[in-house]
């Protein structure tokens, strides 16, 4: 089977993060031909510029991967397209991948993942196993929300990494509002958090009630066309309220309870409908020492090469198994999502 896959190496500096040794996975699998291509040169309405990604592939070649010498190969050359692009997505990245989805399979719909990313979409289908979270750009019902909870969390749709997220708290008379990446910046009224929080003005955001928890860390569950692959609970070593890996949070291997699974089971199939199969979800411990869905990743997600380096099991091999099994389907719900699927409360 031939596999193109889309990303930037040189954001992945570290070779155990997943993006690299899923590449170096894929490309040592005898069933698979491994294509590479930049994402700045997703253009072409029908081809693609591509590497061939050798079998024997070191983290250092992997750096080298954009630079690699490239051929001119129609779509239909390739079974499947993975893409590992992190976000924030170019302005019509997606668009442009849309129109390849009409001449090529996506283990992720690009549609879907544009749907996906919009602030109210997690509020829609998975409110039932959520902190209270409303979604707006609205800054009066915004700070309405802020007065209820005291202390929320805002998320901007289009981020990764915890980049996108911020915390609002209000102390000695000013909104403090924090973010891994900016630090504290403090406001003298919500309207100015607004402004500062929303890339543009019309921007929605997402706004969720603060887990003050949230230390004992948050638990990703690796879930690939419904089926659970593991869990392990990632946690700041700073104790810093953003747990994620590529701060400085360290994992431990989790259990996964029936709460959790049933959530799973319950919100799979809405990503099913808009063609996305690898998803990423977040779960934080309320204080009850309930495990409530903080964030559902679709798309690129971590955690293969995690859970394969922490249980020494082949979950890079099962997920190569699975792009075969994948590349074999007909053509049909994959290529044409549900944009707007029902929800059911």
């Amino acid at each position: 089977m031939n596999l193109l896959c889309i990303c930037e190496p040189d954001r992945y500096q570290r070779p155990q993060l997943d993006v690299p040794a899923t590449y170096q996975a894929f490309a040592s699998d005898r069933h698979l031909n491994l294509f590479h291509t930049p994402t700045n040169t997703v253009h072409s309405s029908r081809f693609a510029l591509a590497a061939v990604v050798p079998q024997h592939l070191s983290h250092q070649n992997f750096l080298s991967l954009n630079s690699a010498a490239t051929q001119r190969f129609p779509l239909t050359h390739f079974d499947v397209a993975f893409c590992r692009t992190l976000k924030p997505f170019p302005h019509g990245y997606l668009d442009h991948l849309a129109r390849w989805a009409n001449h090529l399979k996506f283990v992720n719909h690009p549609l879907g993942i544009r749907r996906q990313i919009e602030p109210d979409f997690l509020l829609q289908i998975a409110n039932n196993w959520m902190p209270a979270a409303i979604s707006t750009a609205d800054p009066a019902e915004a700070e309405a929300f802020f007065q209820q909870y005291g202390t929320i969390v805002a998320k901007r749709a289009n981020s990764c990494g915890g980049r996108g997220v911020f915390k609002v708290s209000y102390s000695d008379r000013q909104f403090d509002v924090d973010n891994i990446s900016l630090g504290l910046r403090q406001f003298a009224s919500f309207s100015e958090v607004m402004t500062y929080l929303q890339p543009h003005p019309q921007s929605a955001l997402q706004f969720v009630r603060y887990l003050p928890t949230v230390r004992a860390g948050d638990k990703r569950v690796v879930v690939v066309d419904g089926e659970i692959y593991g869990a392990y609970v990632r946690r700041s070593r700073s104790g810093h309220w953003v747990q994620n890996v590529s701060l400085d949070g360290e994992c431990f291997l989790a259990d996964i309870r029936d709460a959790e699974r049933d959530a799973i089971a319950q919100t799979v199939p809405f990503y099913k409908a808009l063609g996305l199969h690898t998803l990423g979800y977040d779960f934080l411990q309320d204080e009850r020492g309930e495990w409530t869905i903080g964030e559902i990743n679709a798309g690129n997600i971590g955690g293969f090469a995690r859970l394969q380096q922490m249980t020494g099991e082949p979950v890079c091999d099962r997920l190569a198994s699975w792009l075969i099994e994948f590349s074999n389907r007909p053509s049909g719900q994959a290529n044409h999502p549900v944009l707007s699927p029902a929800i059911q409360r």
